[in-house]
């Protein structure tokens, strides 16, 4: 029995194939964003964290830049007729943020000291 050999007419077509597939996802990837896209300010990164886990309707009321690509403030719920309510403290990272009255009141004290050491913190606020 002969063995069917792979010739030039039979690569060609599967080479095409294969190179169209490959430019069609470089395609895809650049126009949904996935390489090479800008990544959003850490102020920005902040204010869309907030209002993701708090609503709408909170918004930052301070932020400082803390090392590397962390930033603190303090972010407050606005009610319907414009008061403002008490400002929560807040830690924002990549791919978290962690508010100061949630139920992780350690943790939040060791990133605070880690990532924003002279944060501005309020009198009666613990250390």
């Amino acid at each position: 029995m002969a063995r069917p050999r792979m010739t030039v007419r039979t690569l060609v077509p599967i080479l095409g194939i294969v190179v169209l597939i490959l430019g069609g996802l470089c395609i895809w990837v650049v126009v949904s964003g996935g390489a090479g896209s800008r990544q959003e300010a850490p102020f920005q990164r902040a204010e869309r964290q907030v209002r993701e886990q708090r609503g709408p309707d909170w918004e930052v009321r301070y932020v400082e830049a803390g090392s590397g690509p962390a930033v603190c403030g303090y972010a407050a719920a606005r009610n319907r007729s414009g008061v403002t309510e008490e400002p929560v403290a807040f830690i924002s990272r990549i791919g978290r943020i962690l508010f100061a009255d949630e139920p992780l009141p350690t943790e939040f004290r060791a990133l605070r000291e880690e990532f924003c050491p002279a944060f501005a913190r309020s009198p009666e606020a613990p250390a």
